[in-house]
Order: structure tokens, then sequence, then C-alpha cells
């Protein structure tokens, strides 16, 4: 078996010299087996061996058990371990979801923090064949596409399988032949999950009752539909590029006519790849989602909003499609600038400095860019402040006669209304003098009587100016 799991790693490159590796070690047989793999891998390949270990706490003391197991198997191969004790059920009423859900949340922002603390890294995860076929078959239950069918693959990103095409069977038999002790989860033996109904009930009886090989078939069938899923991804990432317009952290927005002019399959995916893009996975992204987003697209008009899962939602905006990542309001925030001091607006992660300047030099023309404006320093009416938008607020807009409400700037901009508390405006005692990613007040600008020239920049936290 050794052999096996050395030749998964080599030939297909999931760990290579330096790498630093992070093992997710429950106690159980299927960890401890590749824990023991990887550590007699490091006699070939030079790579750092990193534990991780989450005690449910649901089990009380045979959770216990497991988290001194799993000490003193690291402290005897001298592994760094890490160790968090969060009760599952309870996380899962905190997140209103699943436990299985709750505790897979739970383990992944977990092993992510471990990653930080050592520089980064890969994530190894003890799927085996049986693992495979059950996640086959519970996402055909659910109802799945070709990516669904592909369940697990060998590397995915930061995270490496090295035993993916290893059966429980063989796994049971290499620690009895090696003398290597192991936890027992009973849990694993009450059919109280779906996964756990799936392994327990349905598999035998398709074993028994239709082909008894039907794991072994089920984890081929997954390993050929991720051939095929990767020759469509080369595709949709071309047609994804041209439709992409814009995105952030939290938002992407796409092409809507571009979209729309698409086959109902390629829309499917692009839109999937979207929330991929966001969320960093598919979980919990089932066909009816991702049906419901191409209706929005077919019947839906400016302003039109659904929420999918896990806190994402798709808008139409005029010629946008949006997918948000589900984010809490925005409050209302003001702070006073002072001159030649950053100021940090910590509600949109934004940072801004003024600064004032003598017209006629070079000075101030020299740090002009694009995130920045400037007006004339000597018409400023008492203290100046930066806050996000209130009722009633308008302005006069550089080059207009007259005042325009900032509620109708948005629309005739086409700014989402999610964005619309988010953006920064600048003002003094008496008016408001520049709206983010609009103009200044038209009373301000510099004429050739300015003697004084206030600039100001913006940013973001991470990006102050000097």
């Amino acid at each position: 078996m050794h052999e096996l799991i050395k030749n998964n790693i080599i030939n297909k490159k999931l760990i290579v010299d330096g790498d630093n590796i992070l093992i997710a070690l429950s106690g159980g047989p299927d960890s401890v087996f590749l824990f023991h793999n990887l550590r007699k891998l490091k006699d070939i390949i030079s790579f750092n061996l990193y534990a991780s270990h989450i005690n449910h706490m649901y089990r009380g003391k045979d959770a216990m058990h497991d988290e001194e197991f799993v000490r003193d198997l690291c402290q005897k191969y001298g592994v760094r371990l890490f160790v968090k004790r969060k009760n599952a059920a309870e996380y899962a009423r905190e997140l209103k979801v699943t436990e299985e859900e709750a505790g897979r949340v739970l383990r992944y922002g977990f092993f992510n923090e471990n990653l930080s603390q050592i520089g980064g890294g890969k994530i190894a995860l003890a799927h085996n064949l049986n693992d495979q076929a059950e996640t086959v078959l519970q996402r055909l239950i659910r109802g799945t596409g070709i990516d669904g069918l592909s369940a697990m693959s060998f590397q995915k990103s930061n995270l490496i399988r090295p035993m993916l095409n290893v059966s429980r069977d063989e796994i049971m038999a290499y620690l009895h032949g090696n003398n290597y002790r192991y936890c027992i989860d009973i849990t694993n033996s009450q059919d109280i999950y779906g996964r756990n109904k799936i392994r327990l009930n349905l598999i035998p009886y398709l074993e028994k009752n239709f082909n008894p090989n039907i794991q072994v078939t089920l984890s081929r069938m997954a390993e050929a539909m991720e051939r095929d899923k990767k020759i469509i991804e080369k595709y949709i990432d071309i047609k994804f590029k041209e439709l992409l317009k814009d995105r952030s952290d939290s938002k992407l927005v796409l092409d809507l006519n571009l979209l729309r002019a698409l086959d109902v399959g390629e829309r499917g995916r692009i839109i999937r790849r979207g929330i991929e893009e966001l969320k960093g996975n598919t979980v919990n992204v089932e066909m009816k989602h991702i049906d419901n987003a191409i209706s929005l697209m077919d019947a839906g008009k400016t302003g039109k909003k659904i929420d999918l899962t896990g806190g994402f939602t798709i808008e139409i905006s005029y010629d946008n499609f949006i997918i948000n990542k589900g984010l809490d309001k925005v409050p209302e925030f003001e702070y006073n600038i002072a001159l030649n001091e950053i100021t940090h607006i910590k509600e949109v992660n934004k940072t801004l400095l003024a600064r004032v300047f003598e017209a006629g030099t070079e000075t101030w023309e020299d740090t002009e860019d694009k995130d920045s404006f400037c007006v004339d320093f000597d018409l400023v009416k008492g203290s100046l402040t930066v806050r996000n938008r209130r009722p009633g607020d308008s302005i006069t807009p550089c080059g207009m006669e007259g005042s325009k409400k900032v509620k109708d700037v948005f629309i005739d901009l086409k700014i989402p209304k999610e964005e619309r508390d988010s953006r920064l405006i600048v003002a003094d005692d008496e008016n408001i003098i520049w709206l983010e990613g609009y103009r200044i007040n038209d009373k301000y600008k510099i004429n050739e009587s300015t003697k004084k020239i206030l600039k100001i920049s913006t940013g973001r936290q991470y990006e102050q100016r000097h």
C-alpha cells in the first residue's frame, strides 16, 4: 500500500520538495493510515509535516480520548500538532446549517488558520475510494451534473487526497499488518447522517442486488467525469473572461447581454463559475439554484434579485448580471478629516488623506492619480468630514448649474443599491464637496484666483498613502 501512496504523490506531483503539508488527523483509521505513509515518505521527499485535529466535543470522553491519542502519536514522531475544541452541534445552530455543514466550515477554517501560522502549504485529506463512491451517490440523490459526478479529485487548489484510490479494506489490512493503533468513532456506525445512511444501508443493498463492485465502479466513473470536466472548464474559462466586466472580493459583474446570447448550458456553467470565484467552492450549490438564476436572467428587470445558498444573491442591474457575496449592511459613518493625517474608514475598509498645496507649484500636479481630487481650499466652509449618504443629500456637479440629488446620481451611474452606502462623500459645514466615483461640487472648482489647493486621495486600508 505504501508504494501506491508514494506513486500517487510523486506521479501526480501532490507533494514536492520544500512543501508544508498539514494533515487533517482525526485519529480514525483513514487519517492514521495517511499519517504513517506521509511520515515514511519524508525519507524520499523533503517536506515539512504538520497535523491538525478538531475535537467536536459532542462525543464526551470518546472525543477527549481521540484528542489524547492524536497528541501522543504526533509527539512520538515529532510532528507539530494544532488542536481546536469546538462543539459542532452548537456551531451548527449558530450558523443555522446542518451539523455536517457546520463541521466542514469549522474544519476548513481551522486548517487555513494553521496554514497561515506555518507560512502556507497544502492540506492532506484522508478521503479514500469508499468515500468517493459515497460522495457520488450522495450527489446523485440530491441531483447533480458532470461536476458533481466527478466528486473529489486527487488535488484541487491546496487540497490533496493521496489515497483516493485506496479502499477501506486495504486501509484496515495495512494498519493491522503493521500493528498501527487507531481510534473508532462509533457515530460512523449509526445511520443518523445522510452519508452514514448511504454507507450503511444503500451501498450494501446495491452490492447485494446489483453490482458487488459498485464502489469501484462509482470511483472509476468519477475519474472519467473528472477528465470530461477539465475539457469543459477550459472552454468555460475562455467564455467567462469574455463576459467578466468587473470583480471584487464581494461581487462579480458579467455582461448580461452576452450571457443571454449563450445557450442554457453555457449560462449555467458560467454562473456556477462566478459563484465559485467568490465562494471558493460550489458546496451546496445545486441545479435548482442555477435554474433560478437563469430564470431571473430570462425574465428579470433591473432591480430584480434572488437569494441563492449561503448568503449569495443574483441581481439584474441594467446591462449587468451581478453575483453578490452576502455582506452585512454598511452602517452610517462620519469621520472628521485632519490635514496631513490618514483617516481610516473601517466600515468600508478605505483610507483618506487630505493635503494642501500652494497654487502655481508643480508639487500638487505631480501627485495626481485616479484616486484623488482637487478643489479650492479657501472655498471650504468650516470643518471637513467624510461620510456615507444621508436622505436628501444633493450636490452641484462640476460643469452644471443647479443641484442634483445624490440618489439620482446613483441611478444615472447605475450603481447597485447595495453599493451606495459604501460610496464616500466629502463635505464641509455647508455642502457636499465630492461624491466618490462622480464629480466635485462646481462651487469648489479651481480657477485663476485659487491660491491654495486641497487634494484628497483615497485608497484601501492596506494601501495607506503617504
